[in-house]
């Protein structure tokens, strides 16, 4: 397999397969004009599985140590939708999280659907490695530590 350094090169992606790029395609799909945060953590808080959205904070908390960069997109995508649903219902209490429930089997359906449509976009980033996406985190956390606050 091609290392994540030789795909950019070669596919001339260079800044395109980022959290960043990632957040605006399925922001725009989902038609959100105002993306939440997006905070990465190494382990899980307070009951939480991979990912969560607080619609208090407009953020998604995602844990990325040691997952596949499009599995993180994946779960990023999930809470989007949540987002989304939240915007549509306008009341958060009224979002049904439990495993089954339609709001969770739409977020899980359309996460998969972006999925799809960016990897048809940057077939590679389905190969992204564990340790590839771990420079790739680093590098958006970087950024994000350089970014003034708003």
């Amino acid at each position: 397999m091609k290392s994540f350094r030789l795909f950019l090169e070669e596919s001339q992606l260079k800044e395109s397969v980022t959290i960043s790029d990632f957040v605006n395609f399925a922001s725009n799909h989902l038609g959100i004009t105002n993306p939440p945060k997006v905070r990465l953590m190494d382990e899980k808080q307070d009951g939480m599985t991979t990912a969560s959205y607080s619609c208090n904070d407009s953020e998604i908390s995602i844990v990325s140590n040691g997952r596949r960069f499009m599995d993180v997109c994946r779960s990023i995508a999930h809470e989007l939708v949540h987002q989304k649903q939240h915007q549509k219902l306008g009341d958060p209490s009224l979002l049904d999280g439990n495993t089954g429930s339609p709001h969770e089997d739409e977020a899980n359906m359309e996460a998969g659907r972006i999925v799809r449509k960016y990897g048809e976009m940057y077939p590679d980033f389905y190969h992204i490695s564990p340790k590839e996406s771990s420079t790739l985190y680093n590098s958006y956390i970087d950024a994000k530590r350089n970014t003034p606050s708003s």
